[in-house]
């Protein structure tokens, strides 16, 4: 087996909200795909605001759902000076 992740110096940019894409996105990070996520500004991506919705799990205000469906990215963020 190689050692070099499959998809290593593949460059994803995640524009997906909800289940299918991010989902994918994450999938193509565990094979060694650099994934950016990109969200809309100031509201974020919609899916975070799912845990507060029932019967979602949210514990602590941690979204779990969320989370696992966004694994292995990175973030870009609008700064403003």
């Amino acid at each position: 087996m190689a050692d070099t992740p499959l998809l290593e110096g593949l460059h994803v940019v995640d524009l997906a909200s909800f289940i299918a894409g991010p989902a994918a996105a994450t999938m193509l990070g565990d094979f060694g795909a650099d994934v950016v996520k990109v969200e809309p500004p100031h509201t974020g991506d919609s899916y975070r605001a799912l845990s507060r919705v029932p019967p979602n799990p949210g514990v602590d205000g941690v979204n779990y759902p969320w989370q696992l469906d966004n694994l292995c990215r990175s973030e870009m963020r609008r700064c403003r000076s």
